[in-house]
């Protein structure tokens, strides 16, 4: 209850009663949300959810948000900035913007790390920075980093450097088939959300800085900062040709 009680306040208090959008970001802009909305993790930085997301609308301590038009976003963060949970107002989508959300409207660490345990056997759920280690992404990006698990099924690999690149990997243990479905219906809505992507994978669709990769049942998704080139063909295609045999299936 307190969750949700606090997010109805910060819908009240980021959006107000006008029927009119103050924001000054354009409709086409926010329809692109939704889809980089869930490819975030609970247990990233702010500094990565914002690569992912763009600019916010609203900035404090505790809470980001992301407002405009017919949507909301916020992500609660803990003191050093790395986001506790990820909520979505719904109040204002439509039925069918509703059913073309591609994950739950209220994500935390917890319920993130309960998921992933009932989807999949553990005995064939690698650790997500098992699948690539430090040497081969270094040496796939050409400048050393060092990898940081956010949890089992996300491993955030940084330059060691002081700029440089920074790579995101995770797997979705059988959430790619429904993650496309999602994709495609968000597509026929809002045109140009995603790009098709050729030969990596079963299926797969290029999202802002990041690939959203289906293998079989499974969902890779690589999200990239600090590159030249998004979403880095050459390093993506190697990220997942390395990842793939250690993933059991």
């Amino acid at each position: 209850m307190k969750k949700i009680a606090l997010c109805v306040l910060l819908a009240v208090s980021a959006v107000g009663c006008s029927d009119g959008d103050t924001s000054g970001v354009a409709q086409s802009d926010a329809d692109a949300w939704p889809v980089k909305w869930c490819l975030a993790e609970p247990g990233i930085t702010t500094e990565q959810l914002v690569a992912i997301m763009g600019p916010s609308t609203s900035t404090f301590p505790a809470v980001v948000s992301w407002s405009a038009h017919q949507y909301q976003f916020n992500a609660f963060l803990d003191p050093d900035g790395t986001v506790r949970q990820l909520d979505i107002n719904s109040y204002s989508l439509s039925d069918e913007e509703k059913a073309a959300l591609q994950c739950d409207e209220i994500r935390t660490r917890e319920s993130k790390a309960e998921s992933a345990a009932s989807t999949t056997p553990a005995a064939i759920r690698p650790n997500a920075c098992a699948l690539v280690s430090e040497a081969e992404m270094s040496a796939i990006l050409a400048a050393a980093v060092v990898a940081e698990a956010i949890d089992d099924s996300t491993c955030v690999y940084r330059a060691t450097a002081e700029v440089g690149p920074i790579v995101e990997l995770s797997v979705r243990w059988g959430e790619g088939v429904g993650a496309m479905q999602g994709i495609g219906m968000a597509e026929q809505d809002e045109p140009g959300v995603a790009s098709p992507y050729t030969g990596i994978g079963d299926d797969a669709v290029a999202v802002g800085t990041g690939l959203m990769i289906r293998t079989g049942e499974d969902l890779v998704t690589i999200l990239f900062g600090g590159v030249s080139d998004v979403p880095a063909p050459s390093a993506a295609k190697n990220i997942f040709d390395t990842a793939k045999p250690r993933m059991g299936n």
